[in-house]
């Protein structure tokens, strides 16, 4: 009691910490609502400490904490606020129906609440059939009423006191269920496995449905938690920007008193926010509630204010708060504090690091689209840092076919949209340079001939003038002549990075791309990091790896997350029998009961039989996870539009289970080849 109750004696009166019947009676005292509850009538139960029904009149009827142990005579105020009648239960006479048609002290608890309950899972309402004195009967009875199903306790060892209020609500429950459907129209006796036959016999002759109760219940699936509310507003957020991104907003017609006399009175706001974001942070993330501390004090500086929950993000607030203001998670700490649940210290990798300032530069995942097109990622190969370029030989590389791969060609990509444009106009050459140009990969400067060195050096735009200087003897020159009528000349930004690294970027960068357009449907609820260096934290060298980038998105049926890694290799790299196994160590080391752990591994060629065959361990019996994906599946804007004739179906990718079970397909499992139209949602 000592942490819900403080404030006794020299600290003023006692004050509860978390919302109570008197914050309920102040908010609900001049509403119509309530008189209309009052027309029922308050019935408080009452009976004797050495009743052998007394837990579970307790859990049925309820009762408040005595005045000694919390310092608050509940009984009292709620005398005076109501006219409320203590209806005393004997231990020889049977419990008075009146129960089930005025409110009792658990009924008030519920007042003005609603449920929200998930589809599917048993609801079928009824009686608990159990022992008083079985704390596993109160339990199951207590969690099936949370989880949202109608029940009354039943006690078989006294029958005698429940024939009347037992009597009462099996004819109200039958008249209920006789409009609904065939399978449905019999209330149910709930009872423990092993006394499901006694349990049946103690209810009579009439007609049951028996619902059994034993370990595999609570599996998360044949029953449900229902979540009770006390209302829900809609607000308009501000989002400040600054380190991360903080939202504000103001808590408005809150459904209880936010009277400055309740400060001291907790309870748990639950937000769900619609709207854009920014790439780099999360303000709804995963559902782990091991990171709440994490998420405390990264969103709200306090580790114990925040409560992650599926699909939201609840925070601890007093009756009295006005407005909440809370910061967004940033996605790169975040998949640091996952990985360091599988046991692995994570870092940015060099890779990483330009990969990430690659596909910020470009506007996020999404804009990553023009390296579909093979001629602009043959552009980037074919100039180094140091190399210049004039825009007619960039136009002949990104327009021209693939010398490698003679069916792919820049007339694939005419319909492909990288920047806004008029609908029926076709992606050009020209308007592709103009784009990278304009994302700041590439630098427009001039090549000038230095008349003392004989040497060329080359001049950024920024810096051209006609009294100039060579950028490597030092000597002063005019440079008019050069200047007129001269071409610009193009170099690689220094956002490309070193001439080794940058070619890693661009293939992760598109795997990101298309990933983000298959799994990122309506939801914000997806994130995406590039090259991780993985560290063991037992020390143990031989599992130190990497991985080239990090996928989460919210699992779409249920409220685990999607967490997906992966292995990205250029045109000519070799996936190994080492990648393989740490890729596996990595999968394997996240808690399963969170994440659903997918493996890709990309190429910008096909995969050799060795690689598809090692890929194949990556699977388990009961579980397939891994994704496979080349430039045939990279490059058209739906996944696997060019796959139409090896997968033999029409097919809909819009999970990470869809794209593993697609792979099967294409690599594991027999397949009749013919063509067929292939859909990827968008």
């Amino acid at each position: 009691m000592t942490d819900l109750y403080f404030g006794r004696g020299e600290y003023g009166p006692p004050r509860s910490a978390v919302l109570d019947i008197n914050n309920m009676l102040v908010h609900w005292r001049h509403r119509p609502e309530w008189k209309e509850a009052m027309e029922l009538g308050i019935r408080v139960a009452w009976w004797e400490a050495d009743d052998p029904l007394a837990d579970a009149l307790l859990v049925q009827f309820g009762a408040y904490p005595d005045i000694d142990d919390c310092g608050i005579d509940y009984y009292e105020t709620l005398s005076q606020a109501t006219a409320a009648i203590q209806v005393d239960l004997s231990k020889d006479r049977p419990i008075p129906d009146e129960f089930l048609r005025c409110h009792t002290v658990s009924k008030l608890a519920r007042f003005g609440m609603e449920t929200q309950s998930e589809f599917g899972g048993w609801r079928s309402p009824g009686f608990y059939v159990g022992s008083a004195g079985n704390i596993d009967d109160l339990t199951h009875f207590w969690n099936l009423r949370a989880a949202g199903v109608s029940l009354s306790f039943h006690d078989p060892d006294h029958k005698h006191r429940y024939e009347l209020i037992d009597a009462a609500y099996e004819s109200a429950l039958r008249a209920d269920l006789s409009t609904g459907d065939e399978h449905s129209r019999e209330p149910a006796i709930w009872s423990r496995r092993e006394i499901g036959e006694e349990a049946q016999a103690a209810m009579g002759e009439g007609k049951f449905v028996l619902c059994r109760i034993d370990d595999f219940l609570w599996n998360g699936m044949n029953v449900k938690p229902c979540t009770a509310i006390l209302g829900q507003e809609s607000a308009l957020g501000v989002i400040g920007a600054g380190n991360a991104p903080r939202i504000s907003f103001a808590l408005s017609n809150k459904p209880f008193s936010g009277d400055t006399w309740f400060y001291s009175q907790h309870l748990i706001a639950s937000i769900k926010l619609f709207g854009g974001f920014d790439q780099d942070s999360m303000f709804i993330p995963p559902y782990v509630p091991e990171l709440n501390e994490f998420y405390g004090r990264t969103m709200a500086l306090r580790y114990d204010l925040v409560r992650v929950e599926p699909q939201r993000i609840a925070f601890v607030i007093d009756a009295a708060d006005r407005d909440l203001s809370f910061q967004a998670v940033p996605v790169a700490s975040l998949i640091e504090r996952i990985f360091d649940l599988g046991g692995y210290k994570a870092s940015l990798s060099g890779g990483g690091l330009i990969a990430r300032q690659l596909i910020a530069r470009m506007g996020g995942p999404d804009g990553a689209r023009a390296f579909k097109i093979p001629g602009v990622r043959r552009l980037l190969k074919q100039y180094g840092p140091n190399d210049s370029f004039t825009a007619k030989a960039a136009l002949q590389l990104i327009g021209e076919k693939d010398p490698e791969n003679p069916r792919a060609s820049f007339a694939d990509h005419k319909g492909l949209f990288i920047e806004p444009r008029d609908w029926n106009e076709e992606l050009t050459p020209k308007a592709v340079f103009a784009h990278l140009v304009a994302k700041g990969l590439f630098r427009m400067g001039s090549d000038l001939r230095c008349p003392t060195c004989a040497l060329t050096s080359w001049v950024p735009l920024d810096d051209l003038k006609q009294d100039t200087k060579c950028q490597l003897c030092g000597t002063a020159f005019d440079a008019t002549r050069q200047l007129v009528d001269e071409r610009f000349a193009y170099r690689r930004s220094g956002v490309l990075g070193l001439e080794r690294n940058i070619q890693g970027a661009v293939p992760v960068a598109l795997v990101l791309q298309q990933l983000s357009v298959a799994l990122h449907g309506l939801s914000n609820e997806s994130a995406s990091g590039a090259s991780y260096d993985l560290i063991p934290k037992d020390g143990d060298e031989g599992k130190r790896c990497e991985t080239d980038f990090v996928y989460l998105a919210r699992h779409p049926r249920d409220a685990t997350t999607d967490f997906i890694i992966g292995e990205v290799k250029d045109v000519g790299g070799t996936i190994d029998e080492n990648d393989i196994k740490h890729l596996h160590d990595v999968a394997d080391s996240l808690p399963k009961s969170r994440f659903n752990t997918y493996v890709v591994l990309a190429k910008l060629s096909p995969f050799t039989e060795d690689e598809i065959a090692l890929a194949k361990t990556l699977n388990t019996k009961y579980r397939r996870r891994v994704i496979m994906l080349t430039d045939r599946d990279l490059e058209p804007y739906h996944i696997y539009e060019h796959a139409a004739e090896e997968l033999g179906e029409r097919v809909v990718a819009v999970s990470a289970d869809d794209l593993a079970a697609i792979t099967q397909k294409l690599y594991f499992a027999p397949r009749d080849i013919q063509k067929v139209e292939v859909v990827a949602a968008k």
